[in-house]
């Protein structure tokens, strides 16, 4: 390595596999800045599935990057504590090893580096996706009843004094963020959040999303296809989406799901609306790498969701040409301009998601214009070249705030 490199150490809950936008962000945003010659990426994150293979994943970003282990994590709720104590313990050997210049975390909500923080004293850059109180808020809304709740999202709302508290702590501790819509730096501004504080919006890979890619074999199902894909939970509104459905199920419209997450509930919800198995196409968890494909067979998506900031499901539907419909919620605003390059709704509003998945599926002039103004804008706002450019900017502007 250059004696000139920027040593940069990235704290990721999540990494790959992915199992979540957080993951898919910083997936993204590595491959992207792994491309300047001049920053030494180290990865550290917990190790995840029963094939994983560290040096496997290095190879993907052409050994670009220095991936470090330092503990195991499930999809569960407490996996993150694990990595908190893990980095406590370890990191100083591995800060001693290389000498990092930058250290990102990149999630508020999990605050990966708060025991640093709280007893190294660690000047941390940090990604702000959410915060717990929005995280928290968003599962209230969708689901009243905490005992049909996701595991995870149970587990947040009975810690969520102490995370909430803690999170209090941690943004005191933070000098510089970043968060991936204009609408969460009020947010931030607003819950009393005084350090360098810059919206970079999230991006998509153009290599990976785009029109080119070959159509999944569900493109060859009759009728519009129109694609929900995300965690099947109430806070991504699967039960408005089952509902919409049931309102369409004599149109000429075929239904594709792809998510898990709460899969007995889902195919309940199939039963108590009566959908008939020939109109719906369940295709289970679909790795991110193959998502695109499965885009590129679908007419419409669709994200019913009752909280979201900054989705990149959106991003990579549109990038893919699809129109897409979504609630207007966190900062999707951004990213659709209704009745331009989309459409957007109320959460929970199952008649009008029914009633504009209609009018799509009834007007290609209009869904392809609209597809269209949704592609141009991801490629020319939304990109992860422009995502690193700007992350690699305030890395620059990090190191000069903690001299």
């Amino acid at each position: 390595m250059g004696k000139n490199q920027m040593k940069i150490a990235i704290l990721a809950p999540e990494f790959i596999p992915t199992w979540g936008g957080v993951g898919i962000y910083t997936v993204s945003l590595v491959k992207a800045l792994s491309t300047y010659s001049n920053l030494d990426i180290h990865v550290i994150t917990p190790k995840r599935g029963k094939d994983y293979n560290a040096n496997t994943i290095e190879k993907t970003f052409q050994k670009r990057i220095t991936i470090h282990n330092l503990s195991v994590a499930n999809d569960t709720f407490i996996y993150n504590f694990k990595f908190q104590l893990a980095l406590l313990r370890h990191f100083k050997e591995l800060d001693d090893l290389y000498h990092f210049d930058i250290i990102h975390s990149m999630n508020l909500v999990h605050m990966p580096d708060i025991l640093l923080k709280l007893f190294q004293n660690k000047k941390v850059l940090v990604t702000a996706h959410t915060s717990i109180q929005g995280q928290v808020g968003g599962f209230l809304k969708s689901n009243k009843n905490f005992f049909k709740m996701a595991p995870s999202e149970k587990g947040s709302i009975l810690t969520y004094p102490i995370i909430a508290l803690l999170q209090k702590i941690y943004l005191k501790k933070t000098i510089h963020m970043i968060t991936v819509s204009n609408k969460f730096v009020t947010t931030f501004r607003n819950m009393g959040f005084t350090g360098r504080l810059v919206a970079i919006h999230n991006g998509i890979d153009e290599t990976l999303f785009n029109k080119n890619v070959l159509p999944h074999s569900i493109g060859k199902k009759k009728g519009i296809k129109i694609l929900f894909a995300g965690r099947l939970i109430t806070q991504k509104g699967i039960g408005v989406f089952v509902k919409a459905l049931s309102l369409l199920k004599n149109e000429n419209i075929h239904f594709v799901v792809a998510g898990l997450g709460g899969v007995k509930q889902f195919k309940q919800l199939l039963k108590d609306y009566n959908i008939p198995s020939h109109k719906i196409s369940f295709l289970g968890f679909i790795p991110n790498h193959e998502l695109p494909s499965v885009y590129r067979a679908c007419d419409i998506f669709v994200l019913p969701s009752y909280y979201e900031n900054f989705p990149i499901s959106l991003l990579e539907a549109m990038s893919c040409g699809c129109c897409c419909i979504s609630t207007d919620v966190g900062a999707v605003d951004e990213i659709i301009e209704n009745g331009i390059n989309g459409f957007l709704l109320q959460p929970g509003d199952a008649t009008l998601l029914s009633k504009k998945i209609k009018i799509l599926a009834l007007n290609k002039t209009l869904r392809k214009k609209m597809a269209l103004q949704g592609y141009q804008k991801v490629h020319e706002h939304f990109t992860i070249q422009h995502m690193a450019a700007k992350t690699y900017k305030e890395y620059k502007i990090f190191q000069r705030m903690k001299r």
